[in-house]
């Protein structure tokens, strides 16, 4: 992965992961530290998806 790759991954994580954090706490958990652990494995997962697996789909098109 070079720079500009891991840039990406990084925004993605803190996007995805804050958003999901602030939803899930109102939506279900509605306590903080269950919502941050949540949200901190979504954005892991998304990070991951959009910057390994989601190119590799791409480029087989």
């Amino acid at each position: 992965m070079n720079n500009n790759n891991l840039k990406k991954a990084f925004l993605e994580f803190l996007f995805n992961g804050a958003i999901c954090t602030v939803l899930i706490n109102y939506l279900q958990f509605h306590d903080w530290i269950k919502s941050l652990k949540f949200g901190l494995v979504f954005g892991i997962v998304m990070s991951v998806f959009y910057t390994v697996i989601l190119p590799k789909f791409k480029k087989k098109q």
